[in-house]
């Protein structure tokens, strides 16, 4: 092959490479959905028969995981007005969703709503130091004092014990990564990237009256 040719040949593979990478990310990475924005999605009307996939944050207190399907709404991430859509979910939410999650949902619209079969939720990442936190046997120790006082708290999560939001108790939160004594935490938030089990975390909150921790916030001990 001579060097013309050989030239000519990376020029059309070249084209070809870009044209299949449009086409890959412009449809939703395989999924055959276009990715749009909240805002997109409200102004161009979508029609019922073409899927779709969208990003947004969840709505704090939008979501309803009694129901079935299950719904929430989402605005377009880094908002706090400005539109919002509906979504009707049928499947399994991960045990991460939660208020604020970064939820990127395929489906078709009907009414209004985005009548969603595919989730993927993006959690942000959260660090903070434990220092000047309580330990549990501190908290446990002093119970009576503690209920309703607002504080840091620091520990490990209970290898087995995460929950979705709305549960009674979303995790359980332990001495040390092994073991020891532990205490119920209520959480109704998404849960921090790279929470998995036995990862030092740090809770701000309050112990409630029934002696289960209601947190206000999660993040991962930065080390």
């Amino acid at each position: 092959m001579n060097k013309r040719a050989r030239n000519r040949l990376i020029g059309v593979t070249a084209i070809i490479l870009v044209v299949v990478a449009a086409v890959f990310f412009g449809s939703g990475a395989g999924t055959g959905a276009y990715s749009k924005t909240v805002a997109q999605v409200q102004s161009e009307k979508a029609k019922a028969d073409t899927r779709i996939r969208v990003s947004g944050t969840v709505v704090a207190g939008s979501w309803d995981k009694k129901t079935n399907p299950m719904t929430f709404t989402i605005r377009d991430e880094g908002k706090t007005s400005g539109p919002t859509l509906k979504v009707i979910y049928t499947g399994d939410a991960p045990n991460t969703f939660g208020n604020d999650t970064v939820a990127i949902v395929t489906g078709t619209m009907a009414s209004g709503a985005l009548k969603a079969d595919d989730m993927i939720t993006k959690c942000p990442s959260k660090y903070s130091t434990n220092t000047g936190a309580e330990t549990i046997d501190v908290l446990l120790s002093n119970a009576g004092g503690m209920v309703g006082k607002p504080i840091r708290l620091t520990g490990f999560l209970k290898a087995g014990t995460l929950k979705d939001a709305g549960a009674a108790e979303r995790f359980l939160l332990q001495g040390t990564s092994e073991g020891g004594k532990s205490v119920g935490v209520k959480f109704e938030g998404s849960m921090p990237a790279g929470t998995k089990d036995s990862v030092g975390l740090v809770l701000g909150g309050s112990l409630g009256s029934g002696g289960v921790f209601d947190a206000t916030s999660v993040s991962i001990v930065k080390k």
